[in-house]
């Protein structure tokens, strides 16, 4: 055989190498001869595997016609960790050992979500990152969101539900105030807490709805309001630098009776319906 063949039979040989590379699959062995990378061009897209010591498959990456993905699997080849990036942005999902998945990581157009589920795959707890700000909600074992806690512009809110979704308190913090309102199961506001500018006050309201129980701490000192069914102021107690004073009113909002203690002395003092004194003592 020449010279000339032989290179030409070279040729060829390294041609069909070239063939075989391009149309067959790629191994990489260890020292030991056990496979442990694959790389391979299938009818859905191209596939990359790695195989551990033993041989098993435990991380993949392919691309198929709906894009790419990544998967990772544990000793007895149960997917744990799955990665993909579909039409509506990347997803990265864990999974148990029992296959529940129960991390999901989301990033779509509204912004990115993350989601905890428990060992049935039920959403336990999620937060989320949208235009209007950030959010985590909740759940119980029901699914119904029991606690749900946001952040916007106006500042931040926690909002917590009984087992019948019915909201029960919430509290909530903006430039002028921060508050808490406790509900009963109609939702209904039974009482509340506020802190502003002017001082601390509590307020408490019946099963209508209407104020039964003031009590605020102003720059003058503490005061107490308490009225009846029909909204009329029935007892004020009022603490300020000079007195301490407690007065209580008929159902016209007239004084009958008032009792004050200042530096220099106490007295009680009772009066008729036109709110005239008629006993004083001392």
């Amino acid at each position: 055989m020449t010279t000339e063949e032989r290179l030409e039979k070279l040729e060829h040989e390294i041609e069909e190498m070239k063939t075989s590379i391009r149309t067959k699959e790629l191994c990489v062995l260890d020292d030991q001869g056990q496979e442990r990378v694959k790389l391979a061009v299938t009818e859905d897209g191209p596939r990359l595997s790695m195989m551990d010591e033993n041989g098993k498959p435990r991380a993949g990456m392919s691309v198929f016609k709906d894009g790419p993905r990544i998967g990772m699997t544990d000793e007895n080849d149960k997917i744990r960790a799955y990665l993909n990036v579909a039409e509506d942005g990347p997803r990265l999902l864990m999974i148990d050992e029992n296959g529940k998945t129960r991390v999901r990581i989301d990033v779509c157009k509204d912004g990115p979500g993350i989601r905890m589920m428990d060992e049935n795959g039920k959403t336990r707890a999620g937060m989320s990152v949208l235009k209007d700000g950030p959010s985590l909600a909740i759940t119980d074992e029901s699914g119904k969101i029991r606690a749900y806690l946001s952040v916007d512009k106006d500042g931040p809110e926690l909002d917590m539900s009984d087992e019948n979704g019915k909201s029960r308190a919430q509290m909530n913090v903006n430039k002028d105030r921060a508050g808490l309102f406790i509900g009963d199961e109609n939702e209904k506001i039974r009482a509340q807490m506020n802190v502003n500018k002017d001082g601390p006050r509590i307020g408490m309201t019946d099963e209508n709805g209407e104020h039964r129980a003031i009590m605020s701490a102003g720059k003058d000192g503490p005061g107490l309001f308490m009225y009846d069914e029909n909204g009329k102021i029935r007892t004020v107690m009022i603490v300020t630098e000079d007195v301490a004073s407690l007065t209580m009113c008929d159902v016209n909002g007239t004084d009958r009776a008032g009792m004050n203690v200042t530096k220099d002395g106490s007295r009680l003092s009772m009066m008729d319906e036109n709110g005239k004194p008629i006993w004083r003592a001392p």
